[in-house]
């Protein structure tokens, strides 16, 4: 089931609904089915690796908290680690592993057709269940007793799919707190899933059309087709995955739960590394606490730290080619990774060597941190080249014929079907978009700025909304990104 879909209007309603009609102690049950009826509808035969890493995680954390050797808790976490990144891995390169099976199935003379594909979620309920291991065998939170509280913990739909990635010590204590219906939460939800739709169906979807056209067949085009289709990907991609982040955050809300926010306007970042404090936000702060952080700490043990230019540049460098690398294994993926690694070591090199510079000459403040914004938002979208490029050659293609002609030699018909009908739409819901993300910077929250307003204007804002979406959203359920991944 996807959250643009009918079904999903129909299933959340339903489940919001009777989650504050029945009593609190069976409200878990309630949520935990929900969540296996949102996952089995989709392809229910893949619903087995989520139960199995779920009785994972939750048989190391109770082993883990009952064991007091050191020994035993070090063998009992690698056990676990390697049980969970080994199902990540078999199913995240499913391509080796379909070619592998089928390489033994044919040496033993056995027909074999069945071809694996990357379970929905994978990724994220398995780093949920790696960092609540890691958590436990730390000390930093206690194992969960409650069996079925834990499987709804790593199957708690709204973030199932395609996160954020919550931490256990901030969502599992909310599954024992009473909820009661409260207006101002729902509203607040509701208008927060409104948004995310807004982004996914009105901004994604149809800025879609045109990548999936350029970037389908990138040796067609050049110059300002390409630098077009470019642009437009870095505000389909932000769209998609923070429309589906709004949805998740809403949804929650609506019931009483708060899940972590998972963007922060991350095109306003000054530096590649504020980029990264600000996109895709639980995954950053993960890959921060378990790959960056005991990274660094390992390399000063080892002795390494006395080489200053290795300690700083190899922790953000591997951190960011594993990020790399949880995408998939293609190569586009790993030069991404590899590319922001670099630009976060040149970051960190140009901050320090910048204390001790002494310059000529000094631009007001506006217009350096509109400069960094500007440069920073394109390196990140030469990045996104290599990330949306079906291959390397044609990533490097794109690259070399940006600025060929600085003639459109593709008509806007020819990248969007409706040409300057949908253009213009497009440009108006991003412009709506900044509208609302400058209210954001300078109030601190257009959900507040709205709630000051009289009666009738709110609610003919709300709807407003939703009239845009019905009328100029791009409906078909198309797939949100990050739900591949």
């Amino acid at each position: 089931m996807k959250f643009n879909s009918i079904e999903f209007l129909v299933f959340f309603p339903f489940v919001a609904t009777a989650f504050f009609l029945i009593p609190h102690r069976w409200r878990w049950t309630l949520l935990l089915g929900a969540s296996y009826f949102f996952y089995v509808s989709w392809n229910p035969k893949y619903v087995v690796v989520l139960l199995v890493m779920t009785v994972i995680g939750y048989v190391s954390g109770r082993a883990l908290e009952q064991q007091t050797r050191p020994t035993t808790r070090r063998f009992i976490l690698s056990l676990s680690l390697l049980a969970s990144l080994g199902i990540l891995f078999f199913f995240k390169y499913s391509d080796l592993s379909n070619r592998a099976l089928h390489s033994v199935f044919d040496r033993l003379g056995i027909g074999y057709g069945v071809y694996l594909v990357l379970p929905l979620g994978l990724s994220y309920f398995t780093f949920q269940t790696l960092s609540y291991i890691l958590d436990v065998y730390r000390g930093t939170i206690p194992a969960e007793r409650h069996a079925g509280i834990y499987a709804l913990f790593i199957g708690f739909f709204p973030q199932l799919t395609a996160g954020p990635i919550p931490r256990a010590s901030q969502l599992l204590p909310q599954f024992r707190t009473v909820h009661s219906p409260d207006y101002e939460l729902v509203v607040s939800g509701l208008l927060r899933m409104t948004w995310g739709f807004f982004k996914k169906l009105v901004i994604a979807d149809r800025l879609a059309v045109m990548v999936n056209t350029v970037y389908g067949d990138p040796t067609a085009y050049t110059g300002t087709a390409l630098i077009l289709a470019t642009y437009a990907f870095a505000f389909q991609v932000y769209c998609d995955f923070s429309g589906y982040a709004d949805i998740a955050i809403g949804a929650a809300r609506v019931m009483g739960f708060t899940l972590q926010e998972n963007f922060q306007q991350p095109y306003y970042a000054t530096s590649i590394p504020e980029f990264w404090r600000r996109w895709h936000i639980t995954l950053y702060n993960w890959l921060r606490d378990y790959v960056f952080y005991p990274l660094s700490r390992a390399l000063r043990r080892s002795g390494f730290a006395s080489d200053q230019l290795l300690a700083l540049a190899l922790p953000p460098m591997l951190t960011m080619l594993i990020s790399g690398l949880w995408h998939g294994i293609n190569w586009t993926f790993i030069v991404w990774g590899a590319l922001h690694g670099t630009f976060m070591v040149i970051s960190v090199l140009w901050s320090r060597a910048n204390l001790s510079l002494r310059w000529p000459f000094s631009f007001p403040p506006q217009i350096l941190t509109g400069l960094k914004i500007f440069f920073t938002f394109n390196l990140v979208c030469l990045a996104w080249i290599f990330f949306r490029a079906n291959s390397i050659s044609d990533a490097l293609y794109i690259i070399q014929h940006l600025f060929v002609t600085a003639e459109i030699n593709a008509s806007l018909y020819d990248l969007m079907p409706s040409g300057w009908y949908d253009w213009l739409i497009a440009m108006l819901a991003i412009f709506l978009m900044e509208v609302v993300h400058y209210n954001q910077r300078k109030y601190g929250s257009v959900r507040e700025v709205v709630r000051r307003q009289p009666v009738w204007l709110r609610w003919s804002v709300y709807y407003a909304l939703i009239v845009v979406i019905f009328m100029f959203g791009k409906f078909g359920a198309g797939e949100f990104i990050y739900a591949r991944f």
